[in-house]
């Protein structure tokens, strides 16, 4: 490895555990998890560009009948099959664009918000590589972009 990649590596890393040092210190865990409200997750990716924190958005298919054409997270409903927010948030971002859940490395929730459909949204932060390329699902996201972000 050349003397500039192990530099760009060493600032990639020295990011991710500050950006991971600040985020744990909001981690909720499942403390909203036992709320009587239907539940959804989205997940905040965060991925390091150009020495920078970077957000991963989608924006809504225009076919869909919930907020066509929102600028959003990945993110949806909870299913049976999910054990927790977690799960529902990395099975969401799969479906919408591709993204492999063990491709996640999930950092922690923070506290949940409640959607205008009375749901219980739990947010879910968690690193992707830098590489990742998103396949956007035509009947769930329309595109997808990459936002910097100067704090986590």
């Amino acid at each position: 490895m050349a003397a500039a990649e192990r530099q760009d590596e060493a600032e990639r890393s020295s990011i991710k555990e500050a950006a991971r040092a600040r985020l744990r210190r909001h981690d909720v865990g499942g403390r909203f998890s036992g709320l009587p409200l239907p539940k959804a997750s989205v997940l905040l990716p965060l991925m390091v560009r150009g020495g920078e924190l970077c957000l991963l958005l989608t924006v809504r298919s225009m076919q869909l009948r919930s907020s066509p054409g929102e600028v959003c997270f990945p993110g949806g409903k909870s299913e049976a099959e999910d054990k927790d927010e977690i799960d529902t948030a990395l099975r969401e971002a799969k479906e919408e664009v591709g993204l492999q859940p063990e491709e996640v490395e999930v950092i922690c929730r923070l506290v949940p918000g409640i959607d205008k459909r009375n749901h219980l949204v739990t947010p879910v932060v968690g690193f992707i590589e830098d590489t990742f390329q998103a396949t956007p699902n035509p009947d769930e996201s329309k595109q997808y972009s990459e936002q910097a972000s100067t704090e986590a």
